[in-house]
């Protein structure tokens, strides 16, 4: 199923799965379960969360359609996209599908936070924006207002390693703060007894519980 989920992201349908990507899983047989699958999905008058992009797809692309997405050009004049950088295949060949009608069409993103690959997402769509929208204007937001020069310079210095990036400068007019502290610890209990301690040490500094954070990734760490 998350092979089947990966082709649906790509713009993928039964009929259009190519050898490489059929691979050996289900002793070569995983193209013809989808197509079983996707009858079954018929015949019970249900879709999964990719058909409801793909199908979409398959209707606008349809020259007996045209009309259709003649409608939808007419209706969606401006076309806004936030978190460019995380939109899959399937989301971009819609997103084509419906600019084309006015190209009034503003994307915004960060290439260098492109982390949800292993769901689909194509960083490669925010790398060809230029390329795929000629006379697009590329206006990069390199000033921070949040996090101090130090924190920047960090961050600066680990995504300058990526790979495949459009690269832009980072800026604040804050002050450098306090140097990047980074510490390895064993595990999560050791994580938040190290918290806890420098939270202790700066209650007994005098500080008010109201100037201290504790960011976390996701909500399950805490």
């Amino acid at each position: 199923l998350a092979i089947i989920e990966r082709w649906k992201d790509k713009g993928l349908g039964p009929e259009n799965i190519p050898a490489r990507e059929a691979g050996d899983a289900a002793n070569g047989r995983l193209a013809e379960l989808y197509r079983l699958y996707q009858e079954r999905l018929k015949t019970l008058n249900a879709c999964d969360f990719g058909d409801l992009l793909l199908h979409t797809i398959r209707i606008l692309r349809d020259p007996k359609n045209a009309d259709i997405l003649a409608d939808y050009h007419r209706r969606f004049r401006y076309i806004m996209v936030d978190e460019y950088q995380d939109t899959n295949g399937t989301q971009y060949l819609w997103l084509r599908l419906l600019a084309q009608g006015s190209n009034n069409i503003c994307c915004v993103g960060d290439d260098d936070q492109s982390i949800y690959g292993w769901r689909g997402a194509e960083v490669g769509n925010i790398l060809r924006f230029e390329k795929d929208f000629p006379g697009a204007q590329i206006i990069r937001l390199e000033q921070n207002y949040r996090s101090t020069g130090h924190i920047l310079a960090a961050a600066s210095g680990v995504i300058a390693h990526n790979e495949g990036r459009l690269g832009k400068t980072l800026w604040s007019d804050a002050d450098h703060g306090e140097q990047v502290r980074v510490q390895g610890l064993w595990d999560g209990e050791a994580e938040a007894r190290f918290v806890a301690e420098q939270i202790e040490s700066l209650q007994n500094k005098k500080w008010s519980l109201d100037r201290i954070a504790v960011l976390v990734r996701a909500g399950f760490q805490t």
